[in-house]
């Protein structure tokens, strides 16, 4: 079974753990900020456990991460230290990381929620 199909099937058996992350975007950087959601989301879920990642764009014009993981405790062993972006991240990860942070409006910013899934309906 392929490493993707196991955490999944984990998941659904487990429960899992969400991050979201919120922000509304300076003019003109939604692009940027796309492209380097991508990397981080990509890398995330390739390399460090993830199960998968979505962003959504509210009526508001708040854009919202959204990552899964198989539980908090992979999560927080593949998230290296509190501070964005860790030194221990390669270098095209910690360089996307500063894309998403430089494309966030200071005046709006929201604080990042994390959340633990206790009942879920999804059907993967």
């Amino acid at each position: 079974m392929e490493k993707s199909a196991e955490l999944i099937d984990q998941a659904k058996s487990t429960g899992h753990f969400a991050v979201i992350y919120r922000g509304y975007l300076l003019p003109g950087k939604e692009a940027d900020y796309q492209n380097a959601w991508h990397v981080v989301a990509q890398y995330f879920v390739k390399h460090r456990g993830a199960i998968g990642s979505c962003l959504h764009l509210s009526s508001d014009g708040m854009w919202i991460a959204y990552s899964r993981w198989p539980d908090k405790k992979t999560r927080d062993a593949s998230w290296p230290g509190e501070n964005a972006p860790s030194n221990a991240l390669p270098c095209e990860i910690q360089k996307a990381i500063i894309t998403i942070q430089n494309c966030l409006d200071p005046e709006r910013k929201l604080p990042d929620i994390c959340m633990e899934v206790v009942k879920d309906f999804l059907i993967l």
